[in-house]
């Protein structure tokens, strides 16, 4: 499956990046201009976030790493979705500077 990988450093303490992400994840998927479905999100006790979901007919799956400095996505997708990575990369990004502006 291909990969997909997006950085964004921010500069806030690491657990207000945590609360911001978490926040805005809720109100992102309720937002959303595509259908989201089957979405599975699981925080672990570090703030990190394993995830996947559907769109548009594509399953995408990840983690998410809030780091002190970075937010880093590492994540796969089918192969039928891959002519669209790099837009999907950079809505992933525009999302996490949104959340933090928030």
């Amino acid at each position: 499956m291909p990969k997909f990988n997006v950085s964004v450093p921010h500069d806030i303490d690491r657990t207000e990046a945590v609360n911001k992400l978490k926040s805005f994840m809720d109100a992102a998927r309720e937002d959303s201009p595509v259908e989201l479905s089957d979405v599975k999100e699981d925080w672990d006790e570090s703030g990190n976030l394993d995830f996947a979901f559907s769109a548009m007919g594509f399953r995408i799956a990840g983690k998410m790493v809030t780091e002190a400095m970075q937010v880093s996505i590492n994540g796969s997708l089918p192969f039928a979705a891959l002519p669209f990575r790099g837009a999907i990369e950079n809505q992933l990004k525009s999302k996490i500077i949104e959340a933090f502006d928030a």
